[in-house]
């Protein structure tokens, strides 16, 4: 899927799940997109955006504070610190709560790491990524339209065939 039609989708989907997308939340996309480092904080705020625990005017740190709060974050985290991989996967992974993420991972409830492994068992990412790596904006974002296509229910997909 090309670029265009991630941006399409990540923009689409934030509009099924806060309401109307705002111009901040078009703008936050925007800015995640152009980022070179995304930040913890970006990833909370498009987490919380999609389950609905925010509005789309909250901040960085109302997001990670909501996140934490509900146990979906590993520590409580500084919304300008760069997003390692692990983490970002962990935050993802909360977002579908009835996703079967393997043995290891339900004994574990849930850890970082095991979430790392679930998502590149699916293919969502590459095998060879260092779970320290921090990662751009698109990346990110294409990461997480990953998930929503991979464990996401029809409400959240859509087709993106053009005819």
């Amino acid at each position: 899927m090309d670029f265009m039609k991630r941006l399409f989708f990540v923009i689409f989907s934030l509009v099924l799940f806060g309401g109307f997308v705002s111009a901040q939340s078009s703008q936050v996309v925007t800015d995640i997109l152009n980022t070179e480092e995304v930040t913890y904080g970006q990833v909370c705020y498009l987490s919380a955006i999609h389950q609905g625990l925010i509005s789309d005017d909250a901040s960085f740190d109302d997001a990670v504070k909501i996140l934490y709060e509900k146990k979906q974050t590993p520590e409580l985290l500084s919304t300008s610190t760069p997003a390692c991989l692990v983490n970002l996967s962990y935050i993802y992974m909360q977002m579908w709560p009835n996703v079967d993420g393997g043995l290891f991972y339900r004994l574990t409830k849930g850890s970082p790491r095991y979430a790392l492994k679930k998502l590149k068992a699916d293919g969502l990412i590459d095998d060879t990524m260092d779970p320290l790596a921090t990662l751009s904006g698109k990346d990110a974002l294409d990461i997480l339209s990953s998930c929503m296509f991979q464990y996401g229910d029809d409400s959240e997909c859509m087709s993106m065939d053009l005819e």
